[in-house]
């Protein structure tokens, strides 16, 4: 995307922008940075400079705006309701253009185009997650044709920390005797990692295979555990089959009876509203149900949840441009938590899962944290 285009695209949206602040304080790199660069005010002010040709894209602003965690949270306090995540990564886009990126970027295209997947894994390997539950026939889940999909994503797929979030989730769906099936090694990437790299137009084949592979398995239904595979999916995939995260199946499996949960947890626990599944798609009752049935669970709110929530930090492939940022924003977070007196944080996306659990380890903090799909299954059994 060059100026031109982000002209055509985003003046409208970012001259709505007046200035006033009030988005600064919910911006967590803005509360980490304590600089105005990096605030959805600042990079919105980059935008509209770079449209009016009176500011130079260059290292600086391409630093500004690639640590963007895309978390949204600047539009849900906007008294204008500036889309400023939007803005940010057209302006990405523009950088791109211009060759002001951060090179992992081009590492990571790469790697999409030769393995299909985030973490450059033989394509093989997608559901060796399954291999954590026992006595399980090799290719148990893999049918050619069910009623229900379940997408699984890279970073569950692949990374062995949460790993355990497919188990879970294919666990739950067989004791609810629910047809589903996984695509395995024909599984792609989503392509979302590329929208937060300012790439989006290369998304098109992984697109394109993910769509005939889904017609091919004839599913009527997606569920998904990775939130922003779902976003991913509902905003930029062109299909009539029914999309849903893994928390509302969940929910629609413990209404119905098809799944009890009998097995008291005694523990205090909050929940963390990941940003693609709460304020970027919407989803923000069913975790809370499904949390609220367990037995002898007790349920504390965070204060700043639903469309306030705060990001865990592993949002915007910020992870991956600056993983010094991820890793104070996921302080944040977990100081947050531990001051509600929570001695466990329940969340619904994979990512949220590493990145917290990743920074309470190396901080030596007391904390446990879950995925709602575990927590799930403990009550199960």
């Amino acid at each position: 995307m060059n100026i031109v285009q982000l002209k055509k695209l985003s003046y409208d949206e970012v001259a709505k922008c007046n200035k006033c602040g009030f988005c600064l304080p919910s911006c967590p790199t803005y509360l980490i940075k304590k600089s105005e660069a990096y605030s959805p005010r600042g990079r919105n002010a980059i935008t509209r400079f770079a449209i009016e040709n009176s500011l130079e894209l260059n290292a600086d602003t391409e630093k500004a705006i690639f640590t963007c965690l895309g978390c949204g949270a600047c539009t849900a306090v906007c008294l204008s309701s500036v889309q400023t995540k939007d803005l940010i990564f057209q302006n990405r886009e523009c950088q791109v253009d211009r060759g002001f990126y951060p090179k992992v970027a081009k590492r990571l295209v790469k790697t999409l185009e030769e393995s299909r997947n985030i973490s450059d894994d033989d394509q093989d390997d997608r559901a060796e997650w399954q291999e954590l539950i026992k006595d399980l026939p090799e290719d148990a889940f893999e049918k050619e044709h069910a009623d229900i999909l379940f997408f699984v994503g890279c970073v569950a797929s692949f990374f062995p920390m949460v790993q355990k979030i497919p188990a879970n989730m294919a666990k739950i769906l067989q004791m609810a005797e629910v047809d589903f099936t996984i695509l395995g090694g024909d599984e792609w990437c989503c392509g979302f990692p590329l929208v937060g790299a300012g790439m989006p137009e290369k998304l098109e084949e992984l697109k394109k295979h993910n769509l005939q592979k889904v017609a091919d398995v004839g599913a009527k239904k997606i569920v998904f555990t990775c939130p922003s595979c779902l976003h991913t999916w509902k905003h930029l995939y062109d299909t009539d089959v029914e999309l849903m995260h893994a928390s509302q199946l969940i929910a629609e499996l413990i209404k119905s009876g098809s799944i009890e949960l009998k097995t008291d947890i005694d523990v205090t626990a909050t929940y963390h509203d990941p940003c693609d599944l709460g304020r970027n798609t919407g989803v923000y009752k069913e975790p809370r149900e499904v949390i609220q049935a367990i037995p002898g669970l007790r349920f504390v709110e965070l204060p700043m949840n639903r469309k306030f929530s705060v990001c865990c930090g592993g949002g915007g492939n910020v992870e991956m441009t600056d993983p010094d940022l991820s890793a104070q924003v996921a302080q944040m977070k977990l100081d947050s938590i531990k001051d509600v007196g929570a001695e466990m944080v329940i969340t619904g996306c994979q990512q949220c899962v590493r990145t917290m659990a990743t920074r309470a380890r190396r901080q030596k903090i007391d904390l446990e944290v879950k995925d709602l799909t575990e927590v799930v299954v403990e009550a199960m059994t």
